[in-house]
């Protein structure tokens, strides 16, 4: 089984489009996760990926919307907007953790049609603020819905649970079952990224994190799976810390992800 590294663009929105596609190309990646604006943008970025020969993971993340007639409307253009290029996969933020459960159904319900129409696969993150924001509220959804995908970032369960989920297994072993694409970040009980997983201090996070991706890996392949997407996602600010006197970062966002690849790499290899 193949890992497809792909590469975030949050945190590098800086950069030219194509610099940016350059830079990754240049390392190595398979592709890179983006959203995608709408009209003319939309079809010049989907050239560019052409052009430097490299997939893309679409990412929703934008539907904020209160009403949920309003927020259904806005989240199916976003997915379909996604669709129309094909993905490898759509990454979404989907639904709102304030949502009663049967309103976050028909969300689910909703990109399970999109996807059916498009024949895009839609994976659901584990991020807070969304439906499955937490291990104990996710495991009810995967319950109900079998067919459920999941984009694992577990470091978001860690933080609102304060815990590294140790008592929560049947939770992360259904979450494992069900992840589709995966989002390499190491967090803590405390936050949901760490300040810099190479030092010593998050060894014990770090190893428990490996531990979780090698066994998504590892169902993955047995599943039958001819690739997985894996981005590694150390963030910028405000995810990454700034010295409070300097303002300088505490941790270098392209340095740790390329950390984080090689861990990976080493335990699958």
């Amino acid at each position: 089984m193949e890992i497809k590294w792909i590469y975030p663009r949050w945190g590098s929105a800086h950069l030219d489009w194509k610099a940016f596609l350059g830079k990754v190309k240049e390392h190595g990646y398979h592709g890179v996760e983006i959203d995608l604006p709408f009209g003319q943008e939309r079809k010049e970025i989907a050239a560019m990926l052409t052009d430097f020969e490299l997939d893309f993971v679409g990412q929703h993340w934008q539907t904020q919307e209160v009403d949920l007639a309003k927020h259904k409307e806005e989240y199916k253009r976003h997915l379909l907007n996604l669709a129309e290029e094909k993905p490898l996969l759509i990454n979404s933020h989907t639904g709102r953790d304030f949502f009663s459960f049967e309103q976050n159904l028909e969300l689910i319900k909703l990109s399970e049609e999109v996807e059916e129409d498009t024949g895009v696969p839609i994976a659901h993150e584990t991020h807070r603020s969304r439906f499955p924001f937490a291990a104990h509220v996710c495991k009810q959804y995967l319950h109900e819905v079998p067919s459920l995908k999941l984009t694992s970032d577990l470091s978001h369960w860690c933080c609102v649970a304060e815990t590294l989920l140790d008592n929560q297994q049947e939770a992360v072993d259904l979450a494992i079952k069900r992840t589709y694409h995966i989002h390499a970040r190491v967090g803590s009980s405390q936050s949901p990224q760490v300040i810099d997983p190479r030092v010593d201090t998050y060894k014990e996070e770090l190893s428990q994190f490996k531990n979780w991706w090698k066994a998504m890996l590892n169902n993955a392949q047995a599943a039958g799976r001819p690739y997985v997407t894996i981005a590694p996602e150390y963030g910028p600010l405000p995810y990454a810390l700034q010295h409070p006197q300097t303002g300088d970062l505490l941790g270098d966002q392209w340095d740790i992800n390329q950390f984080i690849r090689k861990e990976i790499e080493d335990l699958w290899n």
